[in-house]
């Protein structure tokens, strides 16, 4: 008897392919069960006259009968490993918290040549389901999770784009058992997510927080995030992954145009500020701290727009490391025993940096813009510093930076 014997074993090539080798095998048995079921009435003739076969001479033989095979069909391992295709590792949710919504005012206002780097605005939202004792996920053994701008590669001090000429964003997660902030574009394993590695649970409120940020010259404009995709997706601040495959808990999302922001550079229409000092008698001075010979002066400002709030740095010229009250002397200056002080409306200002970074070392608040324009009056006089006063000239240079906020 001949024996047809049809074999299938490509699951040999990779456990991905495991199930479709196992449903290969399983047509195959099907469609060989049907020629065999042929086969079988054929052989039921047996024991009856057959039409003989009649043929080309020396073919086979009139007559001649033809023994019938037999199909054996044999899957090759593939039905004993096909349970493995179940028994993946790794993490799931275990519900989908959706969009949170995150918004910024309507009219934000910002320097139109503020520093690169600079915060903007700044909004943080709770992530509502993500409370103390909510299981987020089940995982059998580790996987990494993600709080990224999308799936993908992770790309370190990512900062996303806007709509608006010269403005970024950045975004992290905080709080919900987390040790720190987590920046976008950071990944964790779930063996140290909160809550242990099988059971991830957050053990505190979960918050979002979203930073617009100055990435260049910036320019008005409506605003929204990642509008044409890119690197990102469109109006989608970032989301939480439970795993590597993307699956996520949550997305953060800003509504398309909702803030507008308003590039603004005020103009100092006294850029250089000269002040004459009377002459005094070093009798004015009788111990170290005294003061004589007060004069006033301003900067004046005209802004764009009224809702400008305008800071400002002195800087001692002669002296930039000085943040002391006392404006450090010229090298020509004659007089000894002296220096110099300006005051705003508060009293004697100290001394900074040259920066419009917001929050520089005494950097101070001069008002807001009223109908476009601002006027800081500011006050010079002398002010006693050693025990003896020795008369001669006094010089004195300070700058001001301005900072709009």
């Amino acid at each position: 008897m001949e024996a047809l014997f049809v074999a299938v074993a490509s699951w040999r090539v990779g456990i991905d392919n495991r199930a479709t080798a196992v449903e290969a095998c399983l047509r195959t048995m099907s469609n060989v069960a049907a020629l065999a079921g042929v086969i079988q009435r054929d052989s039921s003739l047996r024991g009856r006259r057959r039409p003989s076969v009649q043929g080309p001479a020396g073919a086979c033989g009139a007559g001649r009968r033809r023994s019938v095979p037999s199909i054996v069909v044999i899957c090759v391992g593939a039905s004993l490993l096909y349970p493995a295709l179940h028994a993946t590792a790794g993490c799931s949710r275990t519900a989908d918290l959706g969009a949170v919504s995150v918004s910024f005012p309507a009219a934000i206002s910002i320097s139109s040549n503020a520093p690169v780097g600079t915060v903007i605005s700044r909004v943080t939202v709770p992530v509502p389901g993500a409370t103390s004792g909510f299981k987020f996920a089940s995982c059998t053994g580790t996987e990494p999770m993600y709080w990224a701008i999308r799936d993908g590669p992770v790309v370190a001090n990512r900062v996303g784009t806007t709509s608006v000429p010269g403005v970024g964003y950045t975004s992290s997660i905080s709080g919900g058992g987390f040790s720190g902030d987590i920046a976008m574009d950071s990944s964790w394993s779930s063996s140290a997510a909160p809550g242990g590695g099988t059971s991830p649970t957050f053990q505190s409120q979960l918050y979002v927080t979203v930073n617009l940020v100055v990435t260049g010259p910036v320019s008005s404009g409506s605003l929204s995030v990642n509008p044409s995709g890119g690197a990102g997706i469109k109006n989608q601040v970032a989301a939480f992954f439970v795993n590597y495959s993307g699956t996520m808990l949550f997305t953060a999302v800003l509504a398309a145009n909702s803030s507008a922001i308003i590039a603004s550079a005020c103009n100092v229409t006294t850029p250089s500020i000269v002040v004459d000092l009377p002459t005094v008698s070093s009798s004015a001075f009788r111990q170290i701290g005294d003061t004589a010979g007060a004069r006033t002066t301003a900067i004046n400002l005209t802004c764009p727009s009224s809702a400008i709030r305008v800071f400002v740095t002195l800087t001692d010229n002669t002296n930039p490391t000085n943040t002391s009250n006392t404006l450090t002397l010229k090298p020509d200056s004659t007089a000894q025993g002296v220096g110099l002080q300006i005051l705003n409306e508060a009293g004697p200002v100290s001394f900074g940096s040259d920066s419009a970074a917001a929050g520089n070392t005494n950097q101070w608040f001069a008002g807001t813009s009223n109908s476009g324009t601002v006027l800081i009056p500011l006050v010079v006089r002398y002010v006693q510093t050693a025990a003896q006063v020795r008369p001669g000239g006094v010089k004195g240079v300070a700058t001001f930076t301005m900072s709009y906020q």
